[in-house]
């Protein structure tokens, strides 16, 4: 009988934190962000290889602890290629920043020059971006 009711007791507390973690996770994302995206479609190299790609997401992990406000960064192939004019993006980035301020002082950075290069021997030039403000 007292195996039982603790057992009971264990699901029932192991349920509860179920829910709970699940609640708190839900509300989080209900909420909207306050921080700016910098996001950029640009388009691989014929020669890039899959060495010079993953060099260029090891040195964009190391801007994101090397760049103040630098919260998060993606990098990989978009779902679909865009099409810009007759320029067809495959590659997408998209940088989080704390504040506007933070990713507009990115662009003169030091940290940005060397990742920069990196991201130059893998991509063709120029790129579609754009950036969103949380509001």
């Amino acid at each position: 009988m007292k195996k039982t009711i603790s057992r009971k007791l264990m699901f029932m507390l192991i349920g509860s934190t179920l829910f709970l973690a699940g609640w708190v996770m839900g509300q989080r994302r209900a909420s909207l962000e306050h921080t700016t995206v910098h996001a950029v479609a640009w388009t691989a190299a014929e020669n890039a290889t899959p060495a010079g790609l993953e060099n260029f997401k090891r040195a964009t992990e190391e801007l994101v602890t090397a760049m103040p406000g630098l919260e998060r960064a993606w990098v990989g192939k978009l779902r679909q290629p865009m099409v810009v004019g007759d320029i067809t993006r495959t590659h997408g980035l998209v940088l989080e920043f704390d504040t506007v301020e933070n990713k507009v002082a990115y662009s003169d950075h030091p940290a940005r020059v060397p990742w920069a290069k990196v991201w130059s021997e893998v991509r063709v030039p120029r790129s579609t971006n754009f950036d969103v403000i949380g509001e």
